[in-house]
């Protein structure tokens, strides 16, 4: 029987640090350039009169007063995800725009920074950007984008783009269902990628895992899955998963875990979730962690809806992942986390609920 091994330590929780303004957050990124701290934010929607056509910002710590401070804001249309990445040395940022109020047809933006902040670099053309992911083949950079609504058709591709002569350049197309998330792997020098699809009249749709055939990436596998909102892939020890949140637009639903058994991925748990958005797992003294944003409860079929409810973290033990702590939330939608100065911290990005976008995100430090 498999089981997870991990050495003894402390247990730590975590608790509120700071709190972060934000407009409807659907997203929340870090990373580190020339040693300095930042957080990146994608604002979905205001409260204000600019609804959907709202700033996202980026945040930057201050190491005097131990706190993020506001330090660059972009102009999103509907701002659903960010993805930092380095290519040759250079930083850059993927924001995805998903809807202005009028039309899912918008650019999505990659941003490089020029020495003091973030400048547009190049247009990425979407239709209902949901969310970036960079990847490398060989060390050729890949950046894949996951369209998922086409003025109210979700049965479109998503796109997988390829470094070119400075910029990225269209690769392939792969034919997706509401596509929210894909999640590019290793196992044994192979290279994957899985596509979460989710689409809005069909609960069940499936998620697909592909596999590079050297030119190109072929469908590999089907998972069947319930209105999957993303996947993540993590390793541990010589063991590989992926992780699918799943979002019944009718009931309360169990998100999957899949676990590699040498030729393909087989259940390993469901967990039960409310309405999860995101899994993220990361590694804190020497063990694996899985935190779920739970954007809401789903009380009865009429789709009547809880938002402030509780997001989870769970831990590898034993031959399982177990609950570790609750967190409160409201309406979260993605969490991300970090290590800083030997304290490990948590950010989640808050929505808000059906009447109000503009609150915090909150950041956790472990203690």
């Amino acid at each position: 029987m498999f089981s997870f091994s991990f050495p003894d330590c402390s247990s730590c929780y975590f608790e509120k640090y700071q709190d972060l303004a934000t407009r409807g957050a659907h997203a929340v990124e870090h990373f580190t350039i020339n040693g300095s701290l930042f957080l990146a934010v994608a604002n979905y929607e205001s409260d204000t009169d600019e609804k959907y056509n709202t700033d996202s910002f980026i945040y930057k710590f201050n190491d005097l007063t131990g706190k993020f401070l506001l330090y660059q804001t972009i102009g999103t249309h509907g701002g659903h995800d960010v993805e930092y990445f380095t290519i040759s040395g250079e930083h850059y940022l993927a924001v995805a725009n998903v809807y202005n109020g009028i039309t899912n047809r918008l650019n999505s933006v990659i941003y490089l920074w020029k020495g003091t902040s973030f400048f547009a670099f190049q247009n990425i053309a979407t239709k209902g950007g949901a969310s970036f992911d960079f990847f490398t083949i060989a060390k050729e950079p890949f950046l894949t984008v996951c369209n998922h609504n086409d003025d109210g058709t979700q049965s479109i591709n998503s796109t997988i783009y390829k470094w070119k002569n400075n910029m990225f350049e269209k690769f392939q197309e792969i034919a997706t269902e509401g596509g929210r998330a894909s999640a590019a792997f290793v196992i044994n020098n192979e290279s994957y990628i899985a596509f979460a699809n989710a689409v809005t009249h069909s609960n069940l749709a499936s998620s697909v895992v592909y596999k590079w055939s050297g030119k190109h990436f072929t469908k590999f596998q089907t998972l069947r899955t319930n209105r999957a909102m993303d996947v993540k892939s993590f390793y541990i020890n010589d063991n590989v998963f992926l992780a699918i949140a799943t979002q019944s637009m009718t009931i309360n639903s169990d998100s999957l875990i899949f676990k590699w058994n040498g030729s393909q991925f087989v259940p390993f748990q469901s967990i039960s979730t409310l309405g999860a958005r995101t899994w993220h797992s990361f590694v804190m003294c020497g063990q694996t962690f899985l935190g779920v944003a739970n954007q809401q409860e789903i009380l009865d079929s009429r789709y009547n809806k809880r938002y402030n409810i509780k997001s989870e973290v769970y831990r590898a033990s034993g031959d399982q992942f177990t609950e570790y702590q609750k967190i409160s939330t409201i309406g979260a939608i993605d969490m991300t986390s970090f290590e800083y100065k030997g304290y490990t911290y948590l950010a989640i990005a808050n929505s808000g609920n059906k009447n109000q976008k503009n609150i915090n995100n909150t950041l956790y430090r472990c203690t």
